[in-house]
């Protein structure tokens, strides 16, 4: 049970209370004075009859009536109010009672559960904006060689795929961060923008990249030597970044 929840039947504990006090307080001024706490006795009148025979006389007495009215009756009927109202107020301690009880639990719990919490993660630092761009054109520029090793073996398909992907591993080593909307190319396409590599080569590499990784046909040594002359002219312009964003 949450803490809202608790805090809602506390106070509708605390409601019920108060009506249970409202109908017993109506109730009493309901049957009347006299009559809240008082039950019937025996009758004033009735009378025992002996057997049959010699009777003995019975002397004969008026009853003193109990005063209904007055202020003896308004004094009984008083005090039977006070005491149900007093009945009510102890109910409605023991509700307040219970209901402090429960949201002190539920605080004691919640307090114990957050201690127990592990802290949270130490969040991830991205390098779009101080050193990032310059350390990814650097671990561009000095994966280089292992790169094109990497598009000159196995099939055109095989390489040119994994070639792409070296970028994408690149922009990992010096802590870019790939976005949880970012699709691998998009983020791939975003690493290549943040050094200013040649857009236009760049354009040419992915679409091979596609090609090589969504079509059905074969590609030739063709395709191989187009991207190499594309991942060529990317790392071409990285040799000097002067021009890489800061």
């Amino acid at each position: 049970m949450g803490a809202r929840r608790a805090s809602a039947v506390a106070v509708a504990a605390m409601a019920g209370a108060v009506l249970l006090v409202t109908l017993l307080v109506t109730w009493a001024a309901s049957i009347g004075p006299g009559e809240v706490l008082r039950g019937d006795g025996p009758s004033a009148h009735g009378t025992t009859h002996p057997p049959s025979g010699n009777r003995p006389p019975v002397p004969s007495f008026s009853p003193t009536p109990t005063p209904r009215d007055g202020a003896g009756g308004n004094s009984g009927w008083l005090w039977n109010v006070l005491q149900v109202i007093g009945v009510g107020l102890a109910v409605l301690t023991v509700l307040i009672a219970v209901a402090f009880v429960v949201l002190l639990l539920r605080w004691l719990g919640d307090l114990w559960v957050a201690r127990r919490r592990p802290p949270p993660p130490a969040p991830v630092v991205e390098f779009d904006v101080i050193d990032g761009p310059r350390l990814l054109a650097e671990e561009m520029v000095r994966d280089a060689e292992q790169q094109r090793s990497v598009l000159l073996g196995g099939t055109p398909r095989n390489a040119i795929v994994a070639c792409w992907h070296r970028f994408e591993t690149q922009a990992a080593e010096v802590g870019l961060v790939r976005h949880e909307w970012e699709t691998s190319s998009e983020f791939t396409l975003r690493a290549l923008d943040l050094v200013e590599a040649d857009s236009r080569q760049v354009t040419r590499l992915a679409a091979l990249y596609r090609e090589a990784r969504f079509s059905d046909h074969r590609l030739d040594e063709t395709a191989r030597e187009s991207a190499l002359a594309a991942l060529d002219a990317i790392h071409a312009g990285l040799v000097h970044p002067a021009g890489v964003r800061r």
